[in-house]
């Protein structure tokens, strides 16, 4: 009969070597009976990667610990304090940023961008995006959807009372698309605006409001099969979303929110292919938006960090309890439990 374990491991120094450097680990399941027991456990930053540990050392607790534990402590002999590719002495924390989308005042959420596919989690985006804030949210995401499909500013009252309320940095897009309505948005108090449809019909506007307002303004990706769509993703381009990423390396952008239009709402997981290309294009830093579905597809971004993916747009696993926020904040956050170094996918015995 199996021995009942808990699901989170983490291997300690002396394991780390068998574990190909791996620290964290879902149990998968038990094989074998009484002495000659092992339990196999799954890498979360890389599925697939696998390994068999004899019952007797995961219970050793100098090789293992229940749980998912923070890194401190956990880096052998030699290693560099994070275990980062480039040397590096210090993590570079992944922002996790909660997402209202508003429409008609409402909070609501759309599946892979269908306004026909409307859910509705709240009629007070307020206390929603203050309950964010309590949570520990670091930054917030607004979007417009009223204003991506209309160009129109329905939701202009819930967005001020947003930015009012709030003391974290609240980033807004949609139906921006000329210089005058994005400053007419900063100026009510949000720290970013996002811009998506203008940045390939107008990318002179981009720029011109990217020298006038440094740090202020995101370009935002929308892709389908690799290519940009457009007017809240009703219309597709022909233009790669990587060489649209790629003209505006020295516009002096703040970030590029990249969405993958696929996999928008559905919780599937982020398309990380996609994402690296992105954040490969350029060396503008990018937000990761589209997909996630669980702690582990936010874990899974890591692999990519070290390429510029500095943050993580979440939206329905949020409000579906399927994310936890403040877990999700450790787990990537200044005092991470994971890291970004990724060996090569295998299988081996402990």
């Amino acid at each position: 009969m199996p021995v009942r374990l808990g699901n989170a491991w983490t291997a300690q120094p002396p394991a780390l070597d068998a574990t190909g450097g791996y620290r964290h680990f879902q149990l998968l399941g038990q094989r074998g009976r009484g002495g000659e027991r092992t339990v196999e456990l799954e890498a979360v930053l890389e599925k697939g990667f696998r390994v068999l540990v004899p019952l007797a050392e995961l219970r050793d607790r100098r090789l293992w610990l229940p749980g998912w534990q923070r890194l401190a402590g956990l880096e052998p002999e030699g290693a560099p304090a994070t275990g980062l590719q480039d040397g590096s002495s210090q993590a570079i924390p992944m922002q996790i940023i909660p997402a209202i989308d508003l429409l008609g005042g409402q909070c609501v959420r759309l599946h892979q961008g269908d306004y026909g596919q409307v859910t509705r989690f709240s009629d007070d985006p307020l206390a929603q995006a203050l309950d964010w804030q309590r949570q520990g949210a670091q930054r917030l995401h607004l979007v417009d959807l009223d204003g991506a499909k209309t160009g129109q500013p329905v939701n202009d009252a819930v967005v001020k009372a947003i930015t009012a309320a709030l003391t974290i940095p609240v980033q807004l897009g949609g139906g921006v698309r000329s210089l005058e309505r994005a400053e007419e948005l900063l100026a009510c108090g949000l720290d970013r605006v996002i811009l998506g449809t203008v940045a390939i019909e107008q990318p002179e506007l981009v720029r011109q409001l990217a020298s006038r307002h440094p740090g202020r303004i995101v370009v935002g990706i929308d892709a389908k099969d690799g290519l940009v769509a457009t007017r809240g993703w009703i219309e597709t381009s022909t233009v790669q979303a990587t060489e649209l990423a790629k003209s505006f390396e020295d516009a002096g952008v703040a970030a590029i929110i990249s969405t993958d239009i696929a996999t928008d709402g559905t919780l599937a997981g982020p398309n990380l292919a996609a994402l690296r290309a992105m954040a490969e294009a350029s060396r503008i830093p990018v937000i990761a938006s589209g997909g996630i579905g669980s702690l582990e597809d936010i874990l899974s971004l890591l692999s990519i960090a070290p390429l510029g993916v500095e943050g993580v747009i979440v939206g329905r696993a949020l409000y579906d309890g399927a994310v936890d926020l403040a877990e999700a904040i450790a787990a990537v956050g200044p005092e991470r439990l994971q890291d970004a170094v990724i060996p090569p996918s295998g299988s081996i015995t402990v």
